[in-house]
């Protein structure tokens, strides 16, 4: 379905800017918006931009993890939206979707407003599957407020805490968020912390090459975590997480679990859902529009991008960073009837942190560990915050101009 007749263009000077309205502001949506406005700058304003985001903070999730350990601070890695968004003509509207009817183009919001829009795209990413039986003693570890639960969960615990009697850390999961966490975890606490990371598959980070997956068993062995592998999760309590392993069941002690396991993509916000993936990812052209609405474009998690060798695209925090700026070039081409881009996820390698001031970072054939691992991921992430002014406050703040 071609976008409607009615929605303006920048063609016609006289008619009302076309209203592209962004759904959440992560990697996905938060970096269209800013890739859209590049493209204002190039001539006069094509758009009104409205950003929907419940949240006051952008979250660079990738290093979340250092605010365990204080290598970073909150602000460097949440800078709020008003910050990011100042410069530019792109209103933030601070508000829960309800509802999004794509046959009349609006946006039902929780505090009564409604949006009409010209164009619409839809990042509103992923979320963790429902933990087992005791779901409620599992913390999760996906925002900043997750971060702050488990600072005051250890602030209790470490007052008391010696090697003859040590935090008990159960991590759920050894993908990349479970290890990481895990050796932040092992190097904050030190002797007086016992780590243990159960995972359901045969070996840890499996989706990851041989070589982060060598680096990964070696930090966590340098540092005494415990790692089982295939593992039946059977209930999380109080004090213990109870598991298969081995054709035994084990109980094992736990003064926290933290939970890293199945991600799965947000619900549609809608009645009429839209074509999906037996993943319940949108169905998407390359173009990523919506099969049935082309001023619908979808990305992120809740997407179905192409991949290489007509695999899809991973649901990773890279994927939505690389489908920005494609999204922001297609909606200004549509305005302009011009072609539009195809998107073609490029894998760029992988970096984990693992441990304090140590890192692995793995590709176009190199493989960098330790410390040079460590600085290497720094300023990747550093070169992926999301504007320039938050670049150079963060850079000052490292290089010790600016507290």
């Amino acid at each position: 379905m071609p976008a409607p007749s009615s929605s303006p263009s920048a063609a016609d000077p006289h008619l009302p800017k076309p209203h592209v309205c962004i759904v959440g502001g992560g990697f996905g949506g938060l970096y269209c918006a800013l890739a859209l406005q590049h493209y204002q700058q190039r001539s006069a304003p094509s758009f009104r931009i409205t950003l929907v985001e419940p949240r006051d903070r952008f979250l660079f999730t990738p290093l979340l993890y250092e605010v365990l350990t204080d290598e970073l601070k909150p602000w460097e890695i949440a800078p709020s939206y008003r910050e990011l968004l100042s410069p530019y003509p792109i209103q933030h509207c601070q508000d829960w979707v309800e509802h999004i009817d794509v046959h009349q183009q609006h946006i039902f919001l929780r505090q009564g407003e409604t949006l009409s829009y010209d164009y619409l795209v839809v990042s509103t990413g992923s979320r963790l599957k429902p933990p087992l039986e005791g779901s409620h003693h599992a913390l999760p570890f996906t925002t900043l407020e997750d971060t702050w639960a488990l600072e005051r969960r250890l602030a209790d615990l470490e007052p008391t805490a010696t090697e003859d009697r040590p935090i008990h850390v159960v991590v759920t999961g050894a993908g990349p968020s479970g290890v990481e966490l895990a050796c932040k975890l092992a190097d904050r606490l030190g002797g007086r912390g016992r780590i243990t990371v159960l995972d359901r598959r045969a070996v840890i980070l499996r989706s990851h090459s041989l070589a982060i997956q060598k680096a990964a068993s070696r930090a966590m062995a340098k540092r005494g975590i415990a790692v089982f592998t295939d593992v039946a999760l059977e209930a999380v309590k109080a004090d213990q997480v109870v598991y298969r392993h081995a054709n035994r069941t084990h109980h094992c002690p736990a003064n926290i679990v933290v939970w890293t396991i199945g991600t799965i993509p947000q619900p549609w916000l809608g009645m009429e859902i839209p074509k999906q993936s037996p993943l319940a990812q949108c169905l998407v052209k390359p173009t990523l529009q919506l099969l049935d609405y082309d001023n619908v474009f979808v990305l992120g998690d809740l997407a179905e991008m192409p991949g290489p060798n007509n695999s899809r695209a991973p649901m990773t925090a890279q994927a939505a960073y690389q489908a920005a700026p494609v999204v922001a070039h297609n909606l200004w081409a549509s305005v302009h009837h011009r072609a539009l881009r195809p998107f073609h996820y490029h894998h760029l390698g992988n970096m984990l942190t693992l441990g304090k001031g140590e890192a692995v970072v793995h590709g176009c054939g190199l493989c960098l560990t330790g410390r040079l691992g460590a600085m290497a991921r720094r300023w990747g992430y550093w070169l992926r915050l999301p504007t320039v002014h938050h670049r150079w406050r963060v850079l000052k703040h490292w290089l010790g101009f600016a507290k």
